[in-house]
């Protein structure tokens, strides 16, 4: 964080030792360094709790208008990494929480990772990570604000729906965030609930009505602002800038102030004086951490800053509020690069948290011209972010300093690569329903992460990319084309014909816009255009690079093989092959059965014991469980005699003391470990095991 200078923390032989057996200890002990809480565990050896010598979180953030919570992981050691840059290294990983009544309860959001290696490095390297949330959006009349946290964890991830977890190495880190409010609204959800069935039929409520946005009232601004005692050019700065990029003359830029500012009561004068005299102030809002984000596509430049005050933004959540722009800048060794502008839009918000609003800005960006093979080292770059609320930091400026706003250093490290000079189509695919092909096992075709360890893929199979070196298509320059093939036995490719939307994000002046879906409709040969633009001063991107999408339902083939295809635009017979990526399939539910001793629809006595038996098979078995309908009492208990990554069977026994005398169903619910991944909105939905298959078993107490 800014005026907070990296000093590196000395590592003792015995803690280095320890983080080099982190993996045995744990195995041979869970609780080895006294991290896990209750009763229950195994006794301590050596107590570490959130120790940050190697990595720690820095900061977290929301991008509202992506729903996108990103953070920034600090790397502080050159070592202790679990290997080179060649080798697979180690992993942070990182789960997100959200909490919507100030951290009385959690709700797991899910859980990522950033690969780190041992490498030499001054300083520390800082890198960002991100996590869609799906948060619901209401009326700009109420600031929806919530609390976030993120928990890193190295080598071993934090489990699931477990908020107050230590983790061993790393640290945990909260941050409060306003969600951005909706910008239509559903007729059925502004009408009374009381009326809704009277009106259901004659109107439809599904139609939906624009929210407004007001314009800025600047009048009203002053008055609320002068009660809160913020200084008036902080009032005036956005007008002012706008006057000043008036190439007018001084006669008429007077006319135009006066007709702007007359109904308002401050000192012109004194005004622009004050704003001249104001150089990074940091009162309202200020750049805590800047980090580069690795990903398969185009790595992202992200900053989280803090807005620090309540007013002085020009106006609530209903109006446009004000934006706060960050430049970035990159320096590979021949001096600052300007990588581009991005913002985040913010707001007056009176209910702002003593610890302010934190939030996320980021910039996709192209770097792999600058990778290099793991081989020939690590490629470093210094970066630089520039903070300016209300005006962008001007282009080509990377020592500029901002009115309001400040600027932020560190070092980065790309991720390594090949080197594409033939700037000719360059296509790759990068995801599976938004996993990583990295973690997919070439051989089994199964995903080996922490989320889905071993998991297939199951119903629609949304596919992910990027084509390299495509052309400024906004200029007029003719789009690119591609297909995705598949194939069923890794030989013979037919084309993907599914038709499928894309959502569109657009980044142009730093501002990000957001215009409406598109339908791609393969043509008979599969064909369809690349939308992706990344050529300024418009620049267009593809919301989770999405490629296109192939149903595999009612086809009992176990595995496909997905490529991409381009077509070269100056030679059309020739055409760019992808890499070719193979995924297991599981559409079939598991087989199960329960049974009971006593017999179905047996008449049993309150006091007596039923017992049973059961089973489940799938290739890919995940969870089995074994409940009594409507939660009546008793005890239940299921004890697995077989148990395997592909079958489960056992017994079960419920002793009815103190259960009413009724009709009941015993009910065993088993699933597969299937990956199920739909594209909705700006994320991924993502879960195991969507395979149920429910079967039950009914008897009577007497």
């Amino acid at each position: 964080m800014q005026n907070q200078p990296f000093k590196r923390q000395v590592v003792s032989a015995e803690l280095s030792k320890l983080r080099s057996h982190f993996q045995t200890l744990i195995v041979g002990n869970a609780n080895y360094f006294g991290h896990l809480p209750g009763a229950g565990f195994p006794k301590a050896v050596q107590k570490i709790q959130g120790n940050t010598h190697y990595e720690n979180l820095g900061c977290l953030g929301l991008q509202p208008q992506f729903n996108l919570l990103k953070a920034i992981v600090y790397i502080n050691q050159d070592s202790g990494y679990s290997g080179s840059l060649c080798s697979a290294g180690s992993q942070e990983y990182i789960r997100f929480y959200l909490s919507f009544d100030d951290g009385s309860t959690w709700v797991d959001q899910g859980l990522t990772s950033l690969n780190v290696h041992d490498v030499k490095h001054e300083g520390r390297l800082e890198y960002a990570v991100e996590m869609p949330v799906d948060i619901k959006r209401y009326s700009c009349k109420k600031a929806n604000q919530l609390l976030a946290r993120a928990i890193l964890s190295w080598g071993v991830a934090p489990p699931a729906n477990t908020p107050h977890y230590t983790p061993v190495w790393g640290n945990v880190v909260n941050a409060h965030i306003l969600a951005q409010p909706v910008q239509s609204l559903l007729l059925k959800d502004v009408i009374d609930s009381a009326i809704l069935k009277d009106v259901s039929e004659l109107i439809d409520l599904d139609l939906k009505i624009p929210t407004a946005v007001l314009p800025v009232n600047y009048v009203a601004l002053e008055q609320s602002y002068q009660e809160a005692q913020l200084a008036p050019h902080r009032l005036a700065y956005p007008l002012v800038q706008t006057l000043m990029a008036q190439p007018a003359q001084l006669s008429a830029l007077q006319a135009q102030v006066k007709h702007s500012f007359g109904p308002l009561k401050f000192d012109w004068s004194k005004v622009v004086e004050s704003i001249a005299n104001t150089d990074g102030n940091i009162d309202f809002e200020e750049l805590n951490c800047i980090g580069l984000q690795p990903r398969a596509t185009l790595d992202h430049l992200v900053g989280v800053l803090k807005v620090k005050k309540s007013q002085g933004y020009s106006g609530n959540l209903c109006t446009k509020g004000s934006q706060e722009y960050v430049r970035f800048y990159l320096d590979f060794g021949a001096g600052w690069q300007d990588m581009g502008l991005t913002s985040v839009q913010v707001h007056d918000i009176n209910s702002l948290p003593k610890d302010g609003f934190n939030y996320a800005v980021f910039l996709p960006v192209d770097l792999s011209q600058y990778k290099k093979p793991c081989k020939q080292g690590p490629v470093y770059a210094k970066m630089r972010a520039i903070l300016s609320w209300s005006s962008p930091p001007p282009a080509n400026t990377p020592d500029y300093k901002p009115v309001w706003g400040n600027t932020e250093n560190t070092t980065v490290m790309l991720t390594p690569g090949m080197i594409d000079q033939s700037w000719k189509p360059a296509p790759m695919i990068t995801a599976v329903c938004g996993q990583s092909i990295a973690d997919i096992h070439p051989t089994t075709g199964t995903l080996t992460n922490a989320a889905f360890s071993d998991a297939p893929f199951g119903n629609s199979l949304w596919i992910s990319g990027h084509i390299g070196n495509a052309p400024d298509a906004s200029s007029g320059v003719a789009k690119l084309k591609y297909r995705l093939n598949y194939s069923t036995d890794g030989i013979t490719f037919k084309p993907v014909a599914n038709a499928f939307k894309l959502a569109l994000e657009q980044l142009s002046g730093g501002t990000w816009t957001f215009p409406a879906p598109v339908t791609q409709a393969p043509l008979a040969d599969g064909y369809i255009e690349y939308q992706e633009d990344l050529v300024a001063p418009l620049q267009t991107f593809v919301n989770l690079d999405i490629l296109g999408v192939l149903h595999t339902a009612g086809d009992a083939s176990p595995y496909r093989w997905l490529q991409m295809e381009v077509v070269d635009p100056l030679n059309p017979a020739t055409t760019y092959l992808s890499n070719t990526i193979k995924v297991r399939v599981d559409n079939a539910a598991p087989t199960a059965s329960i049974t009971m001793d006593q017999g179905p629809c047996s008449d049993i006595k309150v006091g007596d014991a039923i017992t049973g038996s059961y089973s489940a098979a799938d290739d890919f078995l995940g969870s089995v469980s074994i409940a009594i309908l409507g939660n009546p009492g008793g005890v239940l208990t299921k004890i697995p005699v077989v148990l395997t990554s592909s079958n489960e069977s056992g017994t079960w026994r419920l002793e009815t003391t103190g259960m009413t005398k009724c009709g009941y169903v015993v009910q065993l619910t088993s699933s597969d470990r299937a990956l199920i991944g739909y594209a909705s909105g700006t994320a991924y939905y993502t879960g195991g095991g969507h395979q149920f298959q429910p079967t039950a078993i009914g008897f009577c107490l007497r």
